[in-house]
């Protein structure tokens, strides 16, 4: 098959590289996904691999969301930087992760932790130089220094204040640098212009930093009268939300990158995870039976993937525009199967939470057990999952083209 052949500047060619290294830092995740999965099963047959395998997976998953996130800031940034200068920093940036692979696979989680707040501090610092930013280059920011920040505070020994960093990670730090993305895909997908999406990403960004903040707040236990109040707030946040993504959705133009189904999937699971589970969670009673069950897991797994669906949306787009034409990059077949698999796999992780909320009571040595027939099918979901990315990165690898450096 004759490889498409195509001219970047050296920035336009930086900016492919990312989108090569987070296909490839996803089909890693595919691998360690499933594999972590495998230990839920009775048998348990990952042995004292299980660990590692935890938390290879976990890093990887970060870091193709945080090398997404960096290709995207540079395509959302207008001026463009020199060209050997984001030459080193791809360096920089391919180095860290190299190294945040292996220190996780040793065990040295936070060390890892701490080596990417650095590296995040270093790169956002850089790129403060250029002035007059964009709306969506500001939300960009925010959000990359809100993960850093989170990211220096995940040494923390205390359980409860892991429990908040994280949450608040999921559904504030990632989910601004995702939404920084979507309104700036929004002109490119539908027929509304920048300056509405723009001036929409700036309520919507304060909608997300209220819910998610409030989600976060709701690991401490908040007391009864708060939490009532907070839950009808936090819904509202996430169906206003929603709302905006909508109406760029039914304003579609001819764009075919499939970036518009992958937003529209991020916008699912912002309803779900965030607007139903998320008001759900700070109830304190609800909140305390769900700490440490599958249930507090399926929030996560889904706020989680809001931001996974958005950086795959940008992968297809930005590749079709640099590659100069309007076909698909990824086919359908990897969207539904990831978005059937997630779907399907955050229900049966409620099922799974509930019942291990049941059983801790009635049958706590025989939980593994009883919750099999529910971990299979769970993990058949995973499975899909996992084809799905497996498929995207494929289909993204077959059709890469060939990049001819030409001076910008």
């Amino acid at each position: 098959m004759t490889r498409l052949m195509i001219q970047l500047s050296p920035r336009g060619a930086v900016i492919y590289q990312y989108l090569n290294l987070t296909v490839a830092l996803l089909l890693l995740y595919a691998v360690s996904l499933l594999l972590s999965a495998l230990d839920q099963l009775p048998a348990q047959p990952l042995g004292d691999w299980a660990p590692i395998i935890d938390a290879v997976a976990a890093q990887s998953f970060e870091l193709l969301l945080l090398t997404g996130f960096l290709g995207a800031g540079l395509m959302i940034t207008d001026k463009t930087l020199g060209g050997s200068e984001l030459v080193w920093q791809r360096q920089i940036w391919l180095s860290f992760v190299a190294a945040n692979l292996v220190l996780s696979a040793l065990g040295e989680i936070k060390v890892a932790d701490g080596l990417t707040a650095v590296v995040l501090f270093a790169l956002l610092a850089r790129n403060l130089r250029i002035r007059e930013p964009t709306t969506f280059l500001r939300c960009w920011r925010i959000g990359l220094l809100l993960i850093a920040c989170s990211s220096a505070l995940a040494i923390s020994e205390s359980e409860r204040v892991a429990a908040v960093n994280a949450a608040f990670q999921v559904q504030v730090a990632f989910t601004l640098c995702s939404l920084s993305i979507v309104f700036w895909l929004i002109p490119r997908y539908s027929r509304l212009d920048r300056d509405w999406a723009g001036d929409s990403m700036r309520i919507t960004a304060l909608l997300v930093f209220l819910g998610g903040s409030l989600i976060s707040l709701g690991r401490l236990l908040l007391p009864a009268v708060v939490s009532l109040a907070a839950a009808p707030l936090i819904a509202i946040c996430y169906i206003l939300l929603a709302s905006h993504s909508a109406r760029a959705l039914r304003n579609r133009d001819e764009n075919a990158s499939l970036a518009s189904h992958w937003v529209g999937l991020a916008t699912i699971f912002w309803l779900v995870g965030g607007g139903f589970l998320g008001a759900l969670s700070i109830q304190p009673g609800i909140a305390q039976a769900m700490f440490n069950t599958d249930l507090a897991a399926a929030q996560n797994w889904l706020g989680s993937w809001v931001s996974l669906a958005v950086v795959l949306g940008f992968v297809n787009e930005a590749a079709a525009s640099l590659r100069g034409d309007n076909h698909r990059v990824t086919g359908y077949a990897p969207y539904w199967l990831m978005a059937f698999g997630v779907g399907l796999s955050g229900v049966l992780q409620v099922c799974r939470g509930t019942l291990q909320i049941y059983l801790s009571d009635v049958a706590p040595s025989a939980q593994l057990d009883l919750l099999l027939p529910v971990t299979l099918v769970w993990l058949i979901c995973l499975l899909g999952v996992s084809a799905g990315m497996t498929l995207y990165a494929i289909g993204f690898w077959l059709r890469r083209p060939e990049i001819r450096l030409v001076e910008a």
